[in-house]
């Protein structure tokens, strides 16, 4: 009986331990969307890019996007930007696109961009976002592919 009461008490606190290791993660709330995606291909009315050489990255967790541009053939050099983006049943519209500040680490106190910005240095240029508001739809999303899609482009990425 003794022994009975002791391995209940140590299933009890093993049960409690993995609750509490488990209940400090973050729940993707986004599914399969979260995560890093590189960018493939870009589909154009203009035609077909192959854009693995552009070394691109969306990495997307909670509310924000970080876009990584790595590609040393890039005029711009490293470029990271990040953005908001909110889901819409299969649209996802991205929105707040700033430069990270140098001296600041909050995302609210960076360098928002503004229009010209984003046309003249054609910084999202890769993505084919050129425009500080963009929607696209989700034509496909699995754990291996994702494909937006907007009347004049197609993005596909593959997860990292």
């Amino acid at each position: 009986m003794k022994h009975t009461f002791h391995i209940i008490r140590l299933s009890f606190f093993i049960l409690i331990a993995a609750y509490t290791m488990n209940s400090c993660d973050k729940v993707p709330m986004n599914g399969q969307l979260d995560g890093m995606w590189q960018i493939m291909t870009v589909q154009t009315a203009t035609g077909t890019r192959d854009a693995k050489a552009d070394c691109a990255y969306l990495s997307i967790q909670l509310h924000l996007c970080q876009w990584d541009q790595l590609s040393k053939a890039n005029q711009n050099g490293h470029v990271r930007i990040y953005s908001h983006f909110r889901r819409e049943g299969d649209n996802i519209i991205f929105y707040d696109f700033a430069k990270p500040s140098l001296h600041r680490s909050n995302l609210d106190d960076n360098e928002m961009l503004t229009n010209d910005e984003m046309e003249t240095q054609k910084l999202m240029g890769v993505w084919g976002i050129y425009h500080l508001n963009d929607s696209f739809h989700i034509r496909e999303l699995n754990s291996e592919n994702l494909v937006l899609e907007r009347e004049d482009t197609v993005l596909y990425f593959r997860k990292f």
